[in-house]
């Protein structure tokens, strides 16, 4: 089961690596991101950056979601970061009833577009025009909960009410 499919721009890092396992009792982290799936320093990095009882995993997205495709896999707690909403949509359209909760963290702040040209959710989403699409269609076409929850220690704030405050 996917307790928690979150996205991140950064990918794995500190807040990723050591809270966010123990908070919700998972000890394996599959990265689904493209680029790093073909990019042996960045997978280097990223799974240097966790402690070492929690296992890495990085795939293509399409790897990811072929990954699910075991039944091991599926029963397995873990955790999915991806660094777009438009990549967490995919999954989730793809598996979508293996997934508890969708945290929406971090998103936005490299991906070259101008901010002033973004529209900004909470404290730290800032939407270009695809991922701001790739939101509405995901929160229209999923039951799963989706929130906006940086730290364990932060309060979950549901992203649809965040919108609703804009």
């Amino acid at each position: 089961m996917i307790k928690e499919l979150r996205v991140d721009d950064r990918l794995i890092h500190g807040q990723i690596a050591l809270t966010w396992p123990k908070a919700l009792g998972v000890n394996r982290i599959i990265v689904a991101n493209d680029a790093a799936n073909d990019d042996k320093t960045q997978q280097m990095s990223l799974k240097m950056a966790v402690p070492t009882n929690v296992k890495v995993l990085i795939r293509s997205l399409e790897g990811t979601i072929s990954f699910f495709e075991k039944p091991k896999a599926q029963a397995a707690d873990l955790m999915i970061i991806v660094n777009s909403i438009v990549d967490a949509k995919k999954l989730v359209d793809n598996l979508p009833n293996l997934i508890e909760r969708i945290n929406i963290a971090n998103v936005g702040r490299f991906d070259g577009v101008p901010t002033s040209e973004k529209i900004s959710i909470g404290s730290s989403i800032l939407l270009n025009t695809n991922e701001n699409k790739a939101l509405k269609h995901l929160l229209e076409d999923s039951e799963i909960d989706t929130v906006h929850q940086i730290i364990p220690d932060n309060s979950v704030r549901k992203v649809k009410e965040l919108i609703k405050k804009g």
